[in-house]
């Protein structure tokens, strides 16, 4: 072993491992702040088996795709658990923190239904893989408005 040639022949990596990882973590700090509609920071979301997997703190969320829907300052208190849709939400209970924490929140997607399309006032909400709304995670989310959510549009 020749560790003054080569510094990483004393690890049981590689360089070009160690590259890989380092790009990996650069991936999850470019998402720093990043929450998806599940209600949980995309940094705590895993795509590397093909399939999404959000790891929110102590439970495991069952969303299925990421999508960021707001950018705030400190995402750790986006660690919500969705109890239902509209307020009792994980992404509702996470802005809810954030604006008691006084931090700055950005929308990054337009105010529209994810149903009928219209610029309307909306609640997040989870729903099946049909599309019926359901009070308990499911792993699909939309953000809806309350006519679509009462079944009127």
């Amino acid at each position: 072993m020749n560790s003054e040639k080569d510094p990483f022949s004393f690890f049981d990596f590689t360089e070009v491992e160690a590259k890989a990882l380092l790009a990996e973590v650069e991936v999850k700090e470019d998402v720093k702040g990043l929450i998806c509609i599940c209600g949980h920071p995309v940094g705590r979301h895993d795509e590397s088996s093909g399939m999404t997997v959000c790891s929110a703190g102590k439970f495991s969320c069952p969303c299925k795709k990421i999508r960021a829907v707001v950018k705030v300052e400190n995402a750790r208190i986006f660690l919500r658990r969705t109890k239902g849709g509209g307020a009792l939400h994980a992404l509702s209970q996470g802005l809810l923190a954030a604006r008691e924490s006084g931090q700055k929140v950005e929308w990054l997607i337009e105010q529209k239904c994810d149903l009928c399309g219209e610029a309307k006032q909306l609640s997040p909400v989870p729903v099946t893989q049909r599309g019926f709304i359901v009070q308990e995670p499911t792993g699909y989310d939309r953000l809806l408005c309350m006519d679509c959510r009462e079944g009127r549009a």
